[in-house]
């Protein structure tokens, strides 16, 4: 029961307990008439001065909100509202010669058959990569010829997620690391040499792998999403010079794809500034001339009732509340446990982990069980040797227990960029 409900409730109490019917009806007149009012115009008052506070601190945190996932090639829907595949070769289905595979061999030492997804933990993602020894393979191309096998980290997904931080970088935009679990268990199947006997003509039809104990892990035909769409769209009319007689300002019209969207802009030679009004993104830079442009569109909006996902949707979420405004308005450094558990309580994922407590030890003591998703990101100014260790505790509480490792090192790749002066990481307990 809200507070009004329980005034409107000690009020009805009031009323029943006046046993003279005049008083009562003279007691009901004046508190519907003049204090009921009052109050619900002080109620309102105070809603209003809330939200202009709240309107005043920051700008939305979650507009550039980036989703990941992981869908079977074979339930991927290309007109989704939301999601697209995050490297778009994953839609193609790619034949070639044994002759092509010899190439490519000659200049890189190794093919790539097929990218594959490992179901399990961070930790045996690790292990697999090491033990590769008894890895065997087929090749089928007119004939079956056995072939070395082994397995690496898919680095085109890190790209991509790199690229997209430059593109933040030079919007202007403030980086959060992005919640992509899925994307360090994808891994490339190489080849590393062919039987000379195999012909140049022959097409490679299929191949076969077997990993040993490692087999169930291994999914196939797994395609890596995200809700960030590449768009090429064109100036509207011609650019308008600058004050500063450098610049140009460039109109770009979303009107066709949604303006509850953010977007980022790619140019090469550079962006002053990019504003979104209305419909319509203003665009300042150095270009001259009217062009197609680079338009990353970065998708918000819910799930239709008919989506389906093979794996729960990741995001970087941040809640939205007044000290999280208030501390990024005054930039505030986190300083106590409390500040710094309501910072990783921030991001949501007690349904998965739930943090537990912090500690400082000197480097090396401690094995830390989680990685970098920020692993592109260098600092250039701190040494890191010497360096002590914030450690992250978490205790474990969601059902997909192979995913919980990777959650810890999203948190602890966030806690990161508020601790530069430690190498921070967490563990399981």
């Amino acid at each position: 029961m809200d507070q009004i409900e329980e005034m409107k409730a000690m009020i009805r109490d009031e009323i029943q307990s006046i046993s003279n019917l005049e008083e009562r009806i003279a007691f009901k007149s004046l508190m519907e008439g003049v204090f009921l009012e009052l109050y619900e115009t002080n109620v309102k008052m105070y809603r209003m001065l809330e939200e202009r506070v709240m309107n005043d601190l920051a700008y939305d945190i979650n507009r550039y909100l980036i989703r990941t996932g992981l869908m079977e090639r074979t339930y991927l829907d290309k007109s989704h509202h939301l999601m697209s595949p995050i490297c778009e070769e994953d839609l193609e289905m790619v034949s070639y010669k044994i002759f092509d595979v010899r190439e490519k061999l000659k200049t890189e030492g190794k093919f790539c058959l097929a990218t594959v997804f490992l179901e399990c933990d961070a930790l045996t993602v690790e292990e697999i990569l090491k033990n590769q020894e008894d890895f065997t393979g087929i090749l089928r191309a007119g004939k079956e010829y056995p072939v070395n096998i082994r397995l690496e980290r898919s680095e085109r997904y890190g790209k991509e997620i790199e690229h997209l931080y430059h593109l933040f970088m030079k919007n202007g935009i403030p980086w959060k690391t992005i919640n992509a679990p899925y994307l360090f268990k994808m891994v490339d199947i190489c080849i590393t040499g062919l039987p000379d006997e195999a012909g140049d003509e022959e097409f490679v039809t299929n191949f076969g792998a077997d990993f040993g104990k490692y087999n169930r892990f291994v999914h196939y035909d797994m395609i890596p999403i995200w809700n960030v769409r590449h768009l090429k769209l064109e100036s509207v009319g011609f650019p308008i010079a600058c004050s500063d007689h450098e610049n140009f300002e460039h109109v770009i019209s979303i009107r066709d794809y949604g303006t509850e969207h953010a977007y980022l802009v790619e140019e090469k030679a550079g962006i002053r500034s990019v504003r979104q009004s209305g419909d319509k993104l203003l665009v300042t830079g150095q270009v001259e001339n009217a062009k197609k442009w680079d338009i990353h569109m970065i998708r918000s909006g819910g799930d239709h009732k008919i989506d389906r996902y093979t794996y729960p949707l990741m995001e970087n979420l941040r809640k939205d509340g007044f000290a999280e405004r208030f501390q990024r308005k005054m930039g505030q450094a986190v300083k106590t446990k409390g500040e710094l558990e309501r910072f990783i309580r921030g991001f949501g994922l007690e349904d998965f982990i739930e943090y537990q407590d912090c500690a400082l030890k000197e480097n090396g003591l401690e094995f830390l069980e989680t990685y970098s998703m920020n692993f592109f990101i260098e600092d250039e100014i701190r040494d890191r040797e010497g360096k002590k260790q914030l450690i992250l505790y978490f205790k474990p509480k969601g059902k997909e227990t192979w995913l919980l490792r990777d959650l810890a090192s999203f948190i602890s790749s966030e806690v990161q960029e508020y601790f530069p002066e430690y190498e921070c990481g967490g563990k399981l307990v």
